[in-house]
């Protein structure tokens, strides 16, 4: 475990092992705990610091010990203007975020996207000469990591169908770049996918209002296709209250795989009223003897489930040659769960307490996705 946590996306925040946020001094040394952090494996960072920017190695050394007096000296090596920070004992959002897009898979990116959630020191200013000129060729830098992250984890849900999960990434996307027009498709796209033609149009004109105050053109033919594709769904939209209903004439079968009876019944209600056929087990084998049974539309699984858990079940199935399309369902808040479940190709994700008007519209859009499918074979 690491002795101190400096967390560099955002507001510069220090850390220690109990999570406790230090108070780092002044700007001068904050920029040079910036410094450190961002150059964790070189030999002498401080005389670097001193020869670029011209500040007193040996005096920032004291500062830097001092703001760090009451912890474990281990995590400062060296002395005078060797100082570095000892790479064992600290971590740095910032270089994490560089390993986990090294690695580039799907935990990996998930766990990166969590790491970025605003750009490299937004809005902090040093008393040093020349430094913000780095700073912010460093922001940049990190910048391009971060929106290279969000784009191949919206590849990546889009691919598994994770419809509301790619809305919400690519709208992250367009907070960080509100100029990139394939972002502004995606998003289109996705939103008229899960059914929203009104979200998708209010999108197409703030794609078209930012390309014309940014770049005085219009949105193009691709983009207008797309336009296109939003009017005709408008026309043809079904009533609001539509998009809680069963989407399919025939029966539409589903198996609900959920111990905790309260959760179970109040799951098992709502898609009943919406016009499904639920069978509920609160058991990972008795959903297996289900599965063999008879054949169902879609899944609703429970991570947390006795015997088998919804992950393993699911693995079961697909090494069956069993392709039902599954939502998990967890009451844990945990990126690393949901990555997984994206990894091995749920088709969503529910964190509980479980909504009606969350839960239907994901629902309808599976299995009229899923009966696309069928018909194009």
């Amino acid at each position: 475990m690491a002795l101190l946590t400096i967390r560099l996306f955002g507001e510069l925040t220090a850390v220690d092992h109990r999570g406790d946020a230090l108070s780092v001094g002044s700007r001068r040394t904050q920029a040079a705990i910036v410094w450190l952090a961002l150059h964790i494996d070189s030999e002498s960072p401080l005389r670097d610091f001193e020869a670029l920017f011209g500040d007193d190695a040996a005096m920032l050394a004291r500062d830097l010990q001092y703001a760090f007096r009451y912890l474990p000296t281990r995590l400062l090596q060296g002395d005078g203007p060797a100082l570095r920070f000892d790479p064992t004992a600290v971590e740095v959002d910032a270089l994490r975020l560089q390993e986990l897009d090294a690695i580039g898979s799907i935990p990996a990116l998930r766990e990166a996207a969590e790491l970025y959630r605003a750009n490299l020191l937004e809005g902090f200013v040093s008393a040093v000469d020349g430094y913000d000129e780095w700073l912010a060729a460093e922001r940049l830098r990190y910048w391009r990591i971060g929106v290279g992250v969000l784009g191949k984890l919206l590849a990546a849900q889009i691919r598994a169908g994770w419809w509301e999960s790619a809305v919400d990434i690519a709208g992250r996307l367009l907070s960080l770049d509100p100029t990139q027009e394939v972002v502004h498709r995606t998003l289109m796209r996705l939103q008229l996918d899960q059914g929203r033609p009104d979200a998708a149009l209010r999108r197409y004109q703030e794609c078209a209002d930012i390309l014309r105050r940014e770049f005085q053109r219009e949105p193009n033919a691709e983009t207008e296709k797309v336009h296109e594709a939003i009017l005709t769904a408008l026309e043809q939209s079904p009533a609001p209250r539509d998009v809680f209903l069963k989407p399919l004439d025939r029966p539409v079968l589903i198996l609900l795989v959920e111990d905790d009876l309260v959760s179970q019944a109040l799951m098992e209600g709502f898609l009943a009223d919406a016009g499904y056929e639920v069978i509920a087990v609160n058991d990972g084998a008795d959903a297996l003897m289900e599965i063999g049974r008879r054949h169902f539309d879609l899944l609703l699984l429970d991570i947390n489930i006795p015997t088998l858990n919804g992950l393993r079940l699911f693995e079961i199935m697909i090494q069956k040659g069993i392709d039902t399309p599954a939502i998990f369902v967890s009451g844990v808040a945990s990126p690393e769960v949901e990555a997984r479940s994206l990894e091995i190709g749920a088709a969503d994700f529910l964190r509980k307490p479980i909504r009606k008007e969350t839960l239907l519209p994901r629902v309808r859009a599976i299995v009229q996705r899923r009966e696309r499918e069928r018909s194009a074979r």
